[in-house]
């Protein structure tokens, strides 16, 4: 990481510090800016922002809650190394939540903005056609996701899959710079759920978040297991 050549660009001039500097490491994490297993050394970043280390010191604090940070007894702090059997079981617990959600959410279709999902799906497949601004794209499906999930009314369901997804943000932004048939598949998932929140069917609604796991599975986390150095 280049303090120098980052100065202009992230030193913060306004605003909150902790929190602009908890947005600026994680978004150098999310952007790929910062590579799993790199070193978070603080006087580079309290340099690189121009703050002192306390609010960064805070920040990576904040950070390791959110799942990109990992603190070492030895060598302080790094940016959380990928791991496939770690997705695995935020995704199984997910998938099982974000069903339930739905099925109550399905329980009165009318609490479920369509217009505003139609505004959003439309955002994603213009993203996903460009194919940049990963952050971007991944923050439109969120909000997708949540506008309907959102329509459950479970505040204590909602609060535990926000913060699933929280800790998966990092694994969503590798997937998403997959590009190929899975850019495909992935907007017709999306537009599954749409269609039947249009429908008004909740069998349809349950199958389009099953649809969505199974792909996942079958497509995405294998992709972990060729990548992670702990895997044979």
């Amino acid at each position: 990481m280049s303090t120098q050549q980052s100065k202009s660009i992230h030193r913060i001039t306004f605003g909150n510090v902790q929190d602009a500097v908890v947005d600026g490491i994680r978004g150098q994490i999310l952007s790929g800016e910062l590579q799993p297993g790199d070193r978070l050394r603080q006087d580079e970043l309290a340099d690189m922002f121009g703050v002192s280390t306390m609010p960064v010191r805070e920040a990576l604090r904040h950070l390791q809650a959110e799942g990109l940070v990992t603190f070492h007894a030895n060598r302080g702090a790094t940016v959380a190394e990928i791991s496939r059997e770690e997705y695995e079981e935020i995704y199984r617990i997910r998938e099982e939540l974000e069903v339930l959600a739905a099925q109550w959410a399905a329980q009165d279709f009318s609490r479920i903005p369509l217009d505003e999902l139609k505004d959003l799906l439309d955002e994603i497949e213009a993203a996903e056609a460009e194919f940049k601004d990963i952050p971007r794209r991944v923050s439109l499906v969120r909000e997708y996701t949540f506008t309907v999930l959102n329509a459950s009314e479970k505040e204590h369901l909602l609060r535990i899959i926000s913060s699933l997804w929280d800790k998966s943000t990092q694994y969503r932004h590798y997937f998403s710079r997959v590009a190929g048939d899975a850019v495909s598949q992935r907007l017709a998932n999306y537009r599954r759920i749409y269609d039947a929140c249009v429908a008004e069917d909740a069998d349809a609604l349950v199958e389009a978040y099953r649809i969505i796991y199974k792909f996942g599975r079958e497509n995405l986390i294998p992709r972990l297991q060729e990548s992670d150095p702990d895997t044979d």
